[in-house]
């Protein structure tokens, strides 16, 4: 993986076809390697489960194997300002009071952000570049929320 990143870095700092096909390479080894360590990783956990404790255990392993693939839902416990985590019943209670702390915290401010005021009309668009806008169009596609499709202008 190490070489992969460094033959990335140099490749991309030089941008010849050298140091690609080196980066293709090292990059071809890496996934070949990952793809080994996995195939060890699962024949290790096949070789637990045929054995006597593995058959045993099949159920456990198969639910927590469930278990880590699910997304995590809900909140069971939030820490309060003095860092002590709170029961399940206080959670709201928690993020209620960090909204408000967060939303009503002054910040300081002082005013040395300057900007240019822009008074007077708007530019206004010419007719080329209209008409440039529409050449450089997709034809055929859907039209966005104006309307327009780029078949207007042929």
């Amino acid at each position: 993986m190490r070489k992969k990143r460094r033959c990335y870095k140099i490749w991309h700092k030089t941008k010849t076809a050298s140091d690609r096909n080196e980066y293709k390479e090292a990059r071809r080894n890496a996934r070949r390697n990952v793809a080994l360590a996995q195939e060890k990783t699962r024949q290790e956990l096949v070789n637990e489960l045929e054995s006597i404790a593995g058959k045993q255990n099949v159920y456990r392993v198969a639910k927590q194997m469930a278990k880590s693939r699910q997304d995590v839902v809900g909140v069971n416990c939030v820490k309060d300002a003095n860092r002590s985590v709170g029961r399940k019943d206080q959670v709201k209670e928690e993020w209620r009071k960090y909204m408000e702390k967060l939303l009503n915290e002054e910040n300081i401010w002082d005013n040395a952000t300057t900007c240019e005021k822009v008074e007077g009309p708007c530019e206004l668009i010419r007719r080329d570049e209209i008409l440039k806008a529409l050449r450089m169009m997709k034809k055929s596609k859907v039209a966005g929320p104006t309307g327009i499709v780029g078949n207007v202008y042929g």
